[in-house]
């Protein structure tokens, strides 16, 4: 019998509705050593020979990839990879334009952006797109099986603690006290939160009034500073 549960997560400082999802309870993550087992069992193959397959899909799968191919596996999926320029680039990118609009706002001449070469790229992560057949069938034998809900009525909830964000707003208040405005990558780097977490965050802090934050210039130029009504 399948289980699954119910999550009511709420973001702090009420900025966010409510969000009600339901999750399945996962009987257990197999082994590659179980997944072979099963296969071999169901199928009639010798692990042996399931066991060699993998390894060289696997290896394939790294040579195809990291030469810019998709690769689609017939009932399963495709898969393809995505790049990003490096973090340490991308800041230095963010403080060249900074630094050229700064110039350019006090009548100063300003200094050329150096455009990123290949070099500053790398690889982001592996996406993979499901095959419809697949997604199907399992929705198939999903709706076969029994399930049971666990928590009763009420289910499970989840609250976000808003005492961790009240001290991540704390950290960039202190921020500001010290510094003229403050950039995503700072406030990734005082919070602990990876860049496309704090730049969502401060995108809301932006809109809460009580944290004082609000934001100034746009795209690369985008900073954030103490709102004229902020006091403690």
């Amino acid at each position: 019998m399948l289980q699954y549960y119910k999550l009511e997560q709420r973001d702090s400082f009420d900025m966010k509705k409510t969000r009600t999802v339901y999750k399945l309870k996962t009987r257990a993550t197999l082994s590659p050593e179980s997944f072979i087992h099963e296969v071999a069992k169901r199928r009639g193959f010798s692990e042996t020979v399931i066991t060699g397959v993998l390894a060289d899909v696997a290896k394939e799968f790294e040579y195809l990839l990291g030469q810019g191919y998709g690769v689609t596996l017939p009932g399963i999926g495709t898969f393809t990879v995505g790049v990003r320029l490096k973090e340490e680039r991308k800041e230095q990118l963010e403080e060249e334009q900074e630094a050229a609009a700064e110039a350019e706002e006090s009548g100063k001449k300003p200094k050329k952006v150096a455009e990123p070469n290949a070099r500053n790229i790398e690889l982001h992560h592996i996406n993979f797109r499901k095959d419809k057949r697949m997604f199907a069938e399992v929705a198939t034998r999903l709706r076969r099986q029994e399930k049971e809900r666990i928590g009763g009525r009420e289910g499970s909830r989840i609250t976000i603690d808003s005492l961790s964000q009240n001290e991540r707003i704390t950290a960039a208040q202190e921020f500001l006290d010290t510094h003229a405005f403050m950039r995503v990558a700072d406030y990734a780097e005082i919070t602990g939160l990876s860049r496309a977490s704090a730049q969502r965050e401060l995108s809301e802090l932006v809109k809460f009034a009580p944290a004082g934050i609000t934001c100034r210039g746009r795209g690369g130029h985008r900073v954030f500073v103490r709102s004229a009504d902020y006091s403690r």
